[in-house]
């Protein structure tokens, strides 16, 4: 495998132990933010919901609450390493209404008018046709089902500052590796052309992002992957070992300075409905 190809079930940032806990952490802090939007796509008792890119299944877990034993959450991702994670979390948190479905999206079999609900965050961004994956959502709703997404609009909108060049080289390093394998960093920027192609009719735009110091809790978000994705950028061949030394620096610097401002990087929560 050379240095810019993936595993079959690999991700751009990695799947291992790490990633888990990062993943964990993520989940955490935008918790919130998912709950808030579900309430509003009147996800309820008793709904069949599925959870698309669901990685370890933080989201899913939260969604087999709300849902209830009378509802089911069908969590599909291709890694088989966080599908054991999930199934085996689910099971000490004793939730048996969330089944999950080994595959990657391009060879998911959408089945059609089946949920209520399809839920993805951080996962369009990366399918390098993610036009076919919203088609494929379309048909697997339920007439008066309800799309809901979080996914980057606007990735620039990631600073921290001050600021030093060798940031910008990592974001481009970071917009490199999007762009090899066919993802888009900006990707919720295409929905609403997509969505009223496929006659999806939009209840919600909603962008998010946060200003953070060093001891507000959403500040270790993006500092947790930034201090671990300069070696995997490295690895994969998108940043030089220089520079991955010379912005990991830079990050030990910002995160000691409590007057550092970190911008993360613009989220576009959507909700679109399937006409009844």
């Amino acid at each position: 495998m050379s240095e810019t190809e993936l595993a079959e079930e690999d991700y751009i940032i990695g799947t291992n132990d790490a990633e888990l806990k990062r993943l964990g952490l993520q989940h955490t802090l935008w918790r919130e933010s998912g709950l808030g939007v579900w309430r509003r796509a009147g996800i309820r008792p008793g709904m069949r919901v599925l959870d698309v890119g669901c990685g370890p299944g933080y989201a899913s877990y939260d969604l087999a609450q709300l849902v209830g034993p009378e509802g089911e959450v069908v969590a599909v991702d291709q890694s088989e390493f966080f599908l054991a994670a999930l199934r085996d979390s689910a099971k000490s948190r004793g939730l048996d209404n969330i089944r999950t479905v080994h595959s990657s999206l391009d060879a998911f079999d959408w089945p059609e008018a089946e949920f209520d609900a399809v839920w993805t965050r951080w996962v369009l961004c990366f399918l390098p046709d993610p036009h076919a994956a919203l088609k494929g959502i379309k048909r697997t709703l339920k007439p008066g089902g309800v799309f809901v997404a979080q996914e980057y609009v606007d990735y620039r909108s990631f600073r921290l500052e001050p600021s030093e060049p060798v940031f910008d080289r990592f974001v481009s390093a970071v917009e490199a590796s999007w762009a090899h394998f066919q993802g888009d960093p900006n990707i919720a920027r295409r929905f609403p052309a997509w969505f009223a192609e496929l006659g999806l009719e939009i209840d919600e735009m909603t962008p998010v992002l946060y200003a953070a110091r060093p001891s507000d809790p959403i500040f270790r978000w993006p500092i947790t992957w930034l201090e671990e994705a300069p070696a995997r950028l490295v690895e994969l061949g998108f940043l030089s070992r220089e520079d991955a030394e010379a912005f990991r620096d830079f990050l030990a610097r910002r995160a000691a300075d409590p007057n550092t401002l970190l911008m993360t990087p613009c989220v576009l929560t959507s909700r679109a409905r399937k006409p009844g």
